[in-house]
């Protein structure tokens, strides 16, 4: 059986590239800014773990944002066959 990643995680480890590349933040820079190390920034977009609420808030927070603004971002970014509706 396929293991498949759950559209919002991708969705929300590709805007985080995203907001990255705009800034022109490495991953070393965000993560320091956001209080984990490299490594777990690194896993939490590859989607080899899930990224805790409290964490992807510091991340919005690091960029500037609101938590609602990141998510919502992130979830235009779904194809409609991957929406839960």
């Amino acid at each position: 059986m396929e293991d498949k990643q759950n559209p919002l995680e991708v969705a929300l480890s590709k805007q985080i590239r995203v907001e990255l590349a705009e800034r022109e933040w490495s991953q070393d820079f965000l993560a320091e800014k956001v209080g984990i190390t490299k490594a777990t920034l690194s896993r939490y977009l590859k989607g080899h773990r899930s990224m805790p609420l409290p964490t992807l808030y510091e991340i919005a927070k690091a960029f500037g944002m609101s938590l609602r603004e990141i998510m919502t971002k992130a979830e235009d970014r779904i194809s409609l066959e991957d929406r839960w509706f």
